[in-house]
């Protein structure tokens, strides 16, 4: 029988059922030393094992008159083969090998299946056993027609490979909680008081059988452990379960890495640690995390790796007031009110008040959608144009402190106005039935311009900002539409280039349209109407707090860039730019009102929206 080698693996064809049989016994009477009908099935009694055999399953297979015999490559069985993935590929080599030792049954309890199985070759089995290692694989071989490949390769087939396992430490402790293991029932027992280890518990496994499996299984789970010879046949394993201390290493994280930090630390408990893996010294990140009860350990500091260790320390009485302040939900579908929301979540006034129960920040803006929608988010920093689909919603908007926001730049500095753009490409977020290309429409026809002489292009699903602005840094896109940070963030890096570049700005182009509009409405925060029924006292400090935090940034742009750089992903420089140019103004109540009103009027006169402008479209900015 021809066999076919194969990165030092030896390979043949062997035979298998699939679930087409109809149980017609054509097989059985083409190659009856192979197949037989049971239960009206046909079965695979025994694969091939002279040319004979074979010529016959070949032409069974080829006389099913259902296609129900597969060849399939069988690899040889050697002494590193893993017990396991053999048992679970060969079904029927579980009953089989029982019958060469009883040992094997043990082997196929399921907390030995689950453990030892996974990691014990047959050469381990013949040392647990006590069946030499070419008893079993001439067995298991023969079993599978392989008997004559299994001779080709003696003695490679019995040769050991050394153990792929980490090094061990040298980790050793008062034997208080030893455990004997005497045979493979004492090793079930073993595996399962090594599974119930707490952290920081140890246990010291002292056998006369083999127990490199149990060291694979250790060393796998993540347990220290060193192991000593102590006698023939006889040896220690020293095993301690170590405190797990979760590792964030955001380096190489191209999402904003700020939610996933912040909500390990809200889900920390006192005394409980993570270790915050970052290229520098994240200092805004520090003091904020130090207002929350956090000390910090810098554990290595290196050009390309900086490890600080956070642990919880939070006071008694602090975690006793916990229980009478809500817990809320705050997510962010907009980077430009980071500085904001940073600056926000040192306020001790509003730690007072609420828990933040998780803090979201989207890379996909659109998906915050759904948990206001679900009701899972309480606070949303979100577009004044979403507010508009939640009419008849529980929620409201009492706020909005981003205006304006967009830019059109273009990497020809002749560009002047919307004119000089016809015919050029223009990348545009999101996608065409969207806000910002609709308003790029109404603008440029609100010029007297014909909308069908620009090209404007749009990403597959969506246009993402942070890959427009990537494209038009790298030059990959001559003219794009662009809100804030990125439309800062391009610029910074164009100068930088020594390029140059023009800019048109859309609140100007707005005002063109519209005279004595001013500046119009872009985000601001939407809450759960529930929550100033419940907490109308929280919700008046969480408003004050907002308004002192725009303020602030207002005030100390350098600092707020600081507090915020290393969120954004950014320089203090290039996010300090941003901060100059971004328009941050708190207005509520009926400023607000009528504001969002003519600037939805204006919407929907455009077909820009498809809304009714009345009382319960209105009550939503109304606190």
């Amino acid at each position: 029988m021809k066999s076919i080698k194969t990165k030092g693996v030896i390979r043949m064809k062997t035979f298998k059922i699939n679930d087409k049989c109809i149980g017609c016994m054509a097989c059985a009477r083409v190659a009856e030393n192979n197949f037989e009908i049971i239960d009206k099935k046909a079965v695979v009694m025994k694969q091939p094992e002279n040319e004979e055999e074979l010529e016959k399953s070949i032409h069974a297979m080829k006389t099913c008159p259902t296609d129900a015999i597969e060849k399939i490559k069988v690899e040889l069985i050697v002494a590193e083969s893993n017990v396991r993935e053999t048992m679970e590929r060969y079904p029927f080599l579980k009953s089989d090998l029982i019958e060469l030792s009883n040992k094997f049954k043990t082997m196929q309890k399921p907390l030995m299946w689950n453990s030892v199985a996974r990691f014990a070759t047959f050469n381990d089995a013949a040392k647990m056993t006590g069946v030499s290692i070419c008893e079993i694989l001439h067995f298991i071989n023969k079993k599978l027609g392989l008997e004559n490949e299994l001779m080709e390769v003696f003695p490679q087939c019995i040769k050991e490979i050394k153990s792929e396992i980490s090094v061990e430490k040298d980790v050793y402790w008062e034997e208080d909680n030893l455990f004997v293991v005497e045979n493979q029932d004492d090793l079930e027992v073993a595996i399962g008081k090594i599974n119930s280890l707490k952290d920081g518990e140890s246990l010291t496994v002292e056998s006369s059988i083999e127990i490199t499996p149990l060291t694979r299984f250790v060393d796998e789970n993540g347990f220290e452990y060193s192991k000593e010879h102590i006698g023939l046949n006889k040896s220690k394993l020293f095993i301690h379960k170590k405190i797990d201390v979760k590792e964030l290493d955001v380096r190489n994280m191209k999402k904003d890495p700020f939610d996933i930090i912040i909500n390990e630390a809200y889900n920390a408990k006192a005394g409980e640690s993570f270790v915050l893996i970052q290229t520098f010294r994240p200092m805004p990140l520090i003091n904020m995390l130090s207002s929350m009860g956090f000390e910090h350990e810098v554990e290595k500091e290196e050009p390309t790796e900086v490890r600080i260790k956070f642990t919880k320390v939070e006071e008694e009485e602090k975690a006793k007031d916990a229980g009478d302040k809500p817990s809320l939900v705050i997510q962010s579908a907009t980077p430009v009110g980071y500085p904001i929301i940073m600056r926000l979540l040192q306020s001790e006034r509003l730690k007072e008040a609420i828990n933040i129960k998780e803090l979201k920040i989207w890379e996909e803006t659109e998906k915050h959608l759904g948990w206001i929608v679900n009701g899972k988010a309480d606070i949303s920093f979100s577009a004044v144009i979403t507010a508009s689909k939640f009419k008849n919603s529980p929620v409201k908007m009492p706020a909005v402190f981003i205006w304006d926001n967009f830019t059109l730049l273009s990497r020809d500095a002749n560009v002047k106005s919307l004119g000089d753009l016809k015919g050029k490409e223009i990348h545009v977020p999101l996608f065409e039935d969207a806000p910002p290309a609709k308003i790029t429409r109404y603008l440029i026809e609100s010029k007297g311009l014909d909308y069908k002489e620009f090209k404007l292009k749009f990403g597959n699903p969506f246009g993402r900002p942070e890959q427009i602005m990537a494209d038009f840094i790298m030059g990959k896109a001559d003219n794009v539409l662009l809100r804030e940070p990125e439309a800062s963030f391009a610029i910074e890096a164009i100068k930088k280039q020594d390029k140059e570049y023009s800019e048109i700005d859309y609140g100007e182009l707005w005002n063109d349209a519209n005279p004595g509009f001013g500046i119009f409405p872009n985000a601001g925060v939407i809450v759960k109407e529930e929550l100033y029924v419940k907490y109308p006292e929280v919700m008046k400090i969480f408003e004050e707090e907002l308004k002192a935090s725009i303020d602030w940034v207002n005030e100390n742009k350098k600092e707020a860039a600081k507090l915020s750089f290393d969120m954004m992903r950014n320089s203090i420089e290039n996010v300090e730019a941003f901060i100059n140019r971004a328009t941050f103004e708190f207005v509520s109540g009926d400023a607000l009102v009528n504001k969002v009103e003519e600037f939805y009027t204006i919407l929907k006169e455009n077909e820009i929206l498809n809304i009714d402008i009345d009382d319960d479209l209105m009550k939503i900015f109304k606190s």
